[in-house]
């Protein structure tokens, strides 16, 4: 049976690769980025970011669904995803001090984020928690 962290870092590797999957929905498609966040004019200069954006969106949810198969010895993977989330956050708050974004757009996305954050670092530094509280 496999331990309580193998289960978290599964658990956290799947909602990471199917809330990035998801995510490349408006990245490649103006109609949901302009229903999700407001967009109505996606440039040239938007799509060819956004093409960027996307691959690298695609790449990082392969690589969650890869750490997923051996959640343990590559559990690293959580912890490079949180820097992730946070480089995502600081993004997104750039943008609605800018004015290009409307914080209220942002706050459902700031919740998914903020109990994938839990989820990324709870299950990462699982075995360290458990030693606190035993102690």
């Amino acid at each position: 049976m496999p331990d309580r962290q193998e289960q978290l870092l599964r658990a956290a590797f799947l909602a990471g690769a199917v809330t990035d999957a998801l995510a490349l929905v408006p990245m490649l498609v103006p109609g949901m980025a302009r229903l999700l966040w407001g967009f109505d004019d996606p440039t040239g200069s938007y799509r060819f970011a956004m093409g960027y954006g996307a691959s690298l969106m695609l790449g990082w949810t392969g690589l969650l669904l890869w750490a997923y198969r051996r959640p343990l010895e590559r559990r690293f993977v959580a912890a490079l995803t949180v820097l992730v989330i946070y480089g995502l956050v600081i993004t997104e708050i750039a943008a609605v001090l800018a004015g290009d974004l409307a914080a209220w757009r942002m706050i459902p996305t700031w919740c998914l984020q903020a109990i994938l954050l839990g989820l990324f670092a709870t299950a990462y530094h699982y075995r360290t928690f458990r030693r606190w509280a035993a102690a």
